[in-house]
């Protein structure tokens, strides 16, 4: 029997992808989920949000990648353990990404929505004050926070991070609990791109929140369990905290009742800061696949 991928997605059409794969591979079986009927000779799975336990069924599985950049849900699932894994970060994504940062951060820095509410009372008048650039303090500094980083700071922005341990000859970095809350209260946009843990949990909560400038801006574009939802809805009802952008949740969808729904000074998307592009992440599974060994 003949090698075959899986591809299992289970929050999104899958198909374009599969059809990528299959023009790129056409001696290869791609098998999407769930309809896997040939789990014997599956090699190689693309996994995004699956079923826990699901690769228990590919006896001949050599090594597994992620859809996205986005590891936790593999990292969550105990049948992978000690199984080689990937993931995948296109030019595509790191490009999307960057876009809706910057779209809230140059919204809020440049007043669209002062300027726009004054448009309709025929108000001229100059919002923007004398003063030294914004500071947008990025959780996180991998892949897609490196890149939103440089990008922020081609545009003048100042910038900084809160590692693990690592450095950055652009962007200075702080660590552990002091670094993160240099980070926080010295940043006017606090940016969170930083993988899901057991460290990383609720990582904005009562506590961290009290260190935000009460002008400062929170974006999430990581992990909705990075944000406590009670502390974040006390902070901006209290007006200790300006304003926030989430763009992910502890559960997805947000829920009706979710009193984050009625917050003026919140903005909620629906999981859409960077979605993976089909062509460009066939291309990086086909790469991987032809890698194994």
């Amino acid at each position: 029997m003949k090698p075959s991928i899986a591809v299992v997605v289970t929050d999104r059409d899958s198909d374009e992808l599969c059809e990528q794969l299959k023009l790129a591979l056409p001696g290869v079986k791609i098998q999407q989920w769930p309809h896997i009927d040939e789990p014997e000779s599956v090699v190689f799975a693309v996994l995004w949000q699956h079923p826990p336990g699901t690769t228990a069924s590919f006896p001949n599985l050599k090594a597994v990648t992620s859809l996205g950049a986005g590891t936790d849900h593999m990292d969550a699932d105990p049948v992978l353990i000690g199984v080689p894994q990937h993931r995948i970060v296109t030019d595509s994504l790191k490009q999307l990404m960057a876009q809706y940062v910057l779209l809230y951060v140059l919204s809020e820095a440049r007043h669209q929505l002062g300027y726009y509410t004054q448009q309709h009372s025929k108000t001229w008048q100059v919002l923007e004050q004398a003063g030294e650039p914004k500071t947008i303090g990025f959780i996180g500094l991998g892949a897609l926070g490196g890149f939103c980083a440089d990008r922020c700071a081609d545009l003048g922005f100042n910038t900084m991070a809160w590692t693990e341990q690592s450095k950055h000859e652009r962007h200075p970095c702080f660590h552990g609990d002091t670094g993160l809350m240099k980070v926080i209260s010295e940043s006017d946009f606090v940016v969170l791109l930083l993988p899901m843990t057991e460290h990383t949990h609720h990582i904005i909560n009562s506590k961290t929140l009290s260190w935000f400038k009460k002008e400062a801006v929170l974006i999430n574009v990581a992990r909705g369990g990075h944000v406590d939802p009670e502390a974040l809805h006390h902070a901006l009802t209290s007006g200790q905290l300006k304003s926030a952008v989430l763009d992910v949740f502890e559960q997805e969808p947000l829920p009706q009742d979710s009193p984050l729904w009625a917050l003026d000074n919140l903005i909620i998307t629906p999981h859409i800061s960077a979605r993976s592009d089909n062509l460009q992440t066939a291309e990086a599974v086909v790469a991987l696949f032809k890698a194994l060994d």
